[in-house]
C-alpha cells in the first residue's frame, strides 16, 4: 500500500477546497513567489490578473465529501442490509447520511423474499450466489454542495470504480442506483470477504466559483483568515466530541450488523414455530378418519425444512409422536379385541405389554 502526501487548498471567499499533490504545490509556490515580487515592485497588473494566471485559483471541480462503510456480514446469511450509514470526512466529522441496501437476489435482481435465510454460511460453498447493491439517497449537511453530488464505489475484483449519475441542485439527492453482482461459485475467500469486509462508498460533491456571502468579497485576506480561525476555534470542542463518536460508531458497526443478523434469524424461526403450531392445531380439529400420517408429515416437513436447520429436530420429534400415536391406537385395538387374560401380564410380574411401553415413551410424554 502506497502513501501519498497532499496539501489542502481552500478559497476563503467561496469555501471551495482542492487537494494538491506535492509537484503541483511546488509549481504553484514558484508562481506565488514571482507574484509577490511583482507586488513589491509596484506592478499594478497584479490586482487584475486573470484566473488562468492566478496561482491561487483552480477551476471548481469535484471534491470528496466523505466516505461510508457498509459491512457485508448479513449477506453470508441471506439477509438484507438496509440501514442509513454516516458519511464521515478525513477528520471524522459527520457530513451526512447515506441510505443504501445490500440484499441477496436471483440472477435477475429480484428479491428472494422475507423467508429466505441461511442458517450456516458454509451452506453457500460451491454454489452460485447473487446480491444487489442499491444506493437509494443521501442527505448532505454542507449547503455549498447543493450544486451536485455523486457516489463512487468498488467491489471485490473490480478494477475501476462504479460511478452513479450526478444529481444536481439538492442536498438530498435521490440516486436509485442498482447493481446486480453475480458470483458463479462461492469460495471460502468469498465467505471471508462477507464476514470481515465492507463496501466503501465515496461521496463526492460538485463546487461552483461563487461567493456564498457577498460580504466576504469586501474583506481583506487578513480579515478572512481571522474569520476562518475564529470559526475553527468554535468547532474544536465539537470536533473532539465528533471524533469520539465516530470512533465508537466505527467500532460498533460490525456489532450492529451482527445484531441485524440475529434479529432476522429470530424473526424467521418465530414464523416457523407459529406455522408448525397452526398446522398441529388445524390437524387436531380434523375428524379421526382424516388424521392421516403422511399428509401431516409432509406439511410439517415443508414448514421445518423451508429454510435453515433449527427446526429439523422438531420435525423429527413430531414424526416420532405421530408414529407412537398410531402404535397406541393399533395396540389398543388389539387389546380391546383380545381375551381378558391378555392384560394381566404386567400384574403377574411379566414383561410390560406394548401399550405399556408406548405409554411410557418420551414421545407420549411430549404429547
Amino acid at each position: 500500500v502506497s502513501t501519498q502526501s497532499t496539501g489542502k487548498m481552500k478559497n476563503l471567499v467561496t469555501g471551495n477546497t482542492w487537494l494538491w499533490e506535492r509537484g503541483q504545490f511546488m509549481n504553484r509556490r514558484y508562481l506565488m513567489q514571482d507574484l509577490y515580487q511583482r507586488f513589491l515592485d509596484g506592478d499594478g497588473t497584479v490586482d487584475e490578473m486573470p484566473n488562468d494566471e492566478d496561482p491561487f485559483w483552480d477551476p471548481p471541480g469535484e471534491v470528496l465529501i466523505g466516505t461510508s462503510n457498509a459491512f457485508l456480514q448479513a449477506l453470508a446469511y441471506g439477509i438484507d442490509f438496509d440501514e442509513p450509514i454516516m458519511v464521515g470526512d478525513y477528520k471524522g466529522e459527520d457530513q451526512g447520511k447515506l441510505n443504501v441496501m445490500i440484499s441477496p437476489c436471483d440472477d435477475k435482481g429480484n428479491s428472494l423474499g422475507e423467508d429466505y435465510f441461511i442458517e450456516d454460511s458454509s451452506e453457500l460453498l460451491g454454489k452460485p450466489y447473487n446480491y444487489k447493491v442499491t444506493i437509494k439517497s443521501c442527505d448532505i449537511n454542507e449547503s455549498r454542495f447543493h450544486v451536485g453530488s455523486f457516489i463512487k464505489y468498488k467491489l471485490e475484483g473490480d478494477e475501476e470504480h462504479t460511478v452513479t449519475p450526478t444529481v444536481t441542485k439538492t442536498l438530498s439527492p435521490v440516486f436509485n442506483h442498482e447493481r446486480v453482482v453475480r458470483i458463479d461459485k462461492v469460495t471460502q475467500d468469498t465467505l471471508d470477504w462477507f464476514e470481515n469486509s465492507c463496501i466503501t462508498f465515496l461521496v463526492y460533491g460538485c463546487q461552483e466559483d461563487r461567493a456564498s456571502d457577498a460580504k466576504l468579497m469586501k474583506m481583506s485576506t487578513k480579515e478572512l483568515r481571522q474569520k476562518e480561525a475564529s470559526s475553527g476555534a468554535l468547532k474544536t470542542n465539537a470536533l473532539t466530541r465528533q471524533l469520539t463518536k465516530s470512533s465508537v460508531a466505527d467500532d460498533s458497526a460490525p456489532l450492529k450488523t451482527e445484531i441485524i443478523v440475529l434479529k432476522r434469524r429470530n424473526e424467521i424461526l418465530a414464523k416457523k414455530e407459529k406455522r408448525i403450531q397452526a398446522i398441529v392445531t388445524e390437524w387436531g380439529k380434523k375428524a379421526p378418519e382424516e388424521q392421516k400420517f403422511e399428509p401431516f408429515y409432509r406439511a410439517i416437513s415443508a414448514a421445518a425444512f423451508n429454510t435453515g436447520t433449527m427446526l429439523r429436530s422438531a420435525a423429527t420429534v413430531i414424526t416420532q409422536v405421530i408414529r407412537a400415536q398410531k402404535l397406541v391406537g393399533s395396540v389398543a385395538g388389539s387389546i380391546g379385541s383380545g381375551d381378558n387374560g391378555s392384560t394381566t401380564g404386567q400384574s403377574n410380574g411379566t414383561a410390560p405389554s406394548a401399550a405399556g411401553r408406548v405409554a411410557g415413551s418420551k414421545a407420549c410424554v411430549i404429547m
